[in-house]
C-alpha cells in the first residue's frame, strides 16, 4: 500500500511538471492567434474614433511598435509574474484575473446544478436500459438519449425560451416578472448591505443577508438553462453507462454469481456497476470540467453573463487579453481535470496502479 501511494505521489507529480510545457504552448499559441486578428481592440478602446494621435499615443504606451519577441516577452513574464493585462473591451481597465474572480462564481451556479444532477440520472438511466435491452424501457430511454446528442444545445436552448420563457409569461401575465418586484422595491436589487463583503455567489449571498426575493430571482433565472444543460448532458453519459453495462453483463463472473444465487439488485450495484463505471467517470469528471468554464451557447441564448458570455464580448471586440486569459485558463481547468479522472481511477479500480 505504501509504495502504490509513493508510486501515485510521483505519477502526480510527473504530470503536474507536464502541465508547464503545455501550458506554456497554450500562452504562445494563443498569444500568436490574438496578434492576427483583424480587429483592433485598441482603436475600439476609443470608441471608434478616428484620433491619430490618440491612436498612436494608446499603441506607443501598450508597445505595439516594439519587435514580436519583445512583446511575448513581456507578456510571458508579466502572465507568470501574476498580471494577465487589463481588459479594453469587456470590463474597462479591469484586471484580467479579477474579471474571472467576478464572473467565475454565476458560471458555476449555472453549471453546479447539471453537475451534480446528471451523473445520478444518467447512470441510473444506463443501468435501467442495459438490464431491459431491446424491451420498452431501454427504447425509450435510448430515444431519449439520441434526443439529447441530436439536436445542438442552442436550437433546444431557442426552443425552451421560445416556448416556456415566452408562453409561460403570457400565461400568467407578467406574475412571475421579478424586475417589476425590483422596481417597487429598489433596495432589494442587491442582497449585500453597504459595507458588506460578498462572496460572488448570488445564491449564497441571498441566504447569507436573507434576501428572499434575490433569491428567487436568481433560481427563477437558472431554470431554464439548467434544464437545457441537463438534457444535452444526460445522452453522452447515459449511452457510455449502457454500453458499459452491456459489456459487464456478459462477463463470466456476473452469471457466476447469480448462478449462485445472488440478489440480481446485488450482482448489478456490487459487481457489474463498479466495473462498468470507470470509462464513464472519465466522462463526467472530464465533463464536469468543461462544464466549470461554462456553455457558450446557453449562456448567450440566455443572456446570462458567465464565462461563455464574456468570452464571445471580447472576441466580438478584440479584447485579445482576455481571450488569452480565459484559453490559458480553459487548459488548466481540463489537464486538471483529466489529472483528477486518473486518479480517481485507482480509488474505483484499486486493480489500476501508475
Amino acid at each position: 500500500m505504501a509504495r502504490q501511494a509513493r508510486n501515485m505521489m510521483k505519477y502526480v507529480f510527473r504530470r503536474i511538471l507536464l502541465m508547464l510545457p503545455i501550458l506554456l504552448a497554450v500562452l504562445i499559441f494563443t498569444w500568436i492567434m490574438s496578434h492576427m486578428m483583424a480587429v483592433n481592440p485598441h482603436l475600439n478602446k476609443l470608441a471608434g474614433v478616428m484620433d491619430r494621435q490618440a491612436l498612436e499615443r494608446e499603441l506607443r504606451r501598450v508597445g505595439w511598435y516594439d519587435p514580436w519577441y519583445v512583446k511575448l516577452g513581456v507578456y510571458l513574464k508579466n502572465f507568470f509574474s501574476g498580471d494577465w493585462g487589463k481588459s479594453y473591451i469587456v470590463l474597462p481597465e479591469e484586471n484580467v484575473i479579477d474579471l474571472f474572480v467576478k464572473i467565475w462564481p454565476k458560471t458555476i451556479e449555472l453549471m453546479l446544478f447539471s453537475v451534480i444532477i446528471v451523473p445520478i440520472i444518467a447512470i441510473k438511466l444506463g443501468v435501467v436500459s442495459a438490464k431491459n435491452k431491446n424491451k420498452p424501457k431501454d427504447t425509450m430511454i435510448r430515444g431519449l438519449a439520441i434526443l439529447g446528442a441530436g439536436f445542438p444545445i442552442f436550437y433546444i436552448a431557442s426552443l425552451v425560451q421560445m416556448f416556456v420563457g415566452l408562453q409561460l409569461y403570457n400565461f400568467t401575465y407578467g406574475g412571475i416578472d421579478l424586475p417589476v418586484v425590483y422596481a417597487n422595491n429598489p433596495s432589494l436589487v442587491r442582497p449585500i448591505p453597504d459595507g458588506g463583503a460578498g462572496t460572488g455567489f448570488r445564491l449564497i449571498d441571498s441566504i447569507l443577508y436573507n434576501n428572499q426575493i434575490y433569491l428567487w430571482d436568481t433560481l427563477v433565472h437558472l431554470i431554464l438553462p439548467v434544464f437545457c444543460m441537463i438534457f444535452v448532458s444526460l445522452s453522452g453519459v447515459t449511452r457510455q453507462t449502457r454500453s458499459s453495462m452491456l459489456d459487464v453483463l456478459d462477463q463470466d463472473y456476473v452469471r457466476t454469481a447469480r448462478a449462485k444465487g445472488v440478489k440480481d439488485r446485488d450482482v448489478i450495484n456490487k459487481h457489474a456497476l463498479r466495473n462498468a463505471i470507470l470509462p464513464t467517470s472519465h466522462l463526467i469528471i472530464g465533463g464536469t470540467a468543461a462544464s466549470l468554464l461554462g456553455s457558450l451557447f446557453v449562456e448567450i441564448t440566455f443572456n446570462y453573463t458567465g464565462m461563455g458570455f464574456y468570452f464571445l464580448t471580447a472576441i466580438y471586440g478584440g479584447d485579445y487579453l482576455v481571450i488569452n486569459g480565459f484559453l490559458v485558463f480553459s487548459t488548466i481547468i481540463i489537464i486538471s481535470g483529466t489529472l483528477i479522472a486518473d486518479i480517481a481511477y485507482t480509488i474505483i479500480d484499486p486493480r489500476i496502479v501508475y
